[in-house]
């Protein structure tokens, strides 16, 4: 009987310390695709800059890779809340330049562009 209670308060633990410790920051993750973001977004420039759609859209779609795995992991401080609303809309407004990519639509390119933007550096004046 004891053994069967120790049992169960060992699994409780570890089911509610593993999904603790998945999400946890993870500063290494962070830094690598800060830095990655970077020079998509100074790739992603240049490519508005010519019209080129195809580069804008693949630029565009590493950037949303990017932030999907940030997405995942707790902030560094402030609210969980934000961070996933600003995650969040990173990705969507990421897709939709994707979107104006295909439709070839260079003003809603780089007003998409600017949203991403304007989300980054409300993320780093949260969190940073």
């Amino acid at each position: 009987m004891k053994r069967s209670i120790a049992m169960v308060l060992a699994l409780l633990f570890l089911v509610g310390l593993v999904p603790t410790l998945s999400a946890q920051y993870n500063r290494e993750l962070v830094v690598q695709k800060m830095r990655s973001n970077g020079g998509l977004l100074g790739q992603l420039n240049a490519a508005v800059g010519a019209g080129d759609f195809y580069t804008s859209a693949l630029r565009l779609t590493d950037l949303a890779q990017n932030f999907k795995a940030l997405e995942a992991i707790d902030p560094p401080k402030g609210s969980a809340v934000e961070w996933d609303r600003i995650y969040s809309n990173l990705i969507r407004t990421a897709f939709r330049g994707v979107g104006a990519c295909g439709e070839e639509n260079l003003d809603k390119l780089k007003a998409e562009v600017a949203a991403v933007m304007a989300l980054m550096k409300e993320g780093h004046s949260k969190f940073r």
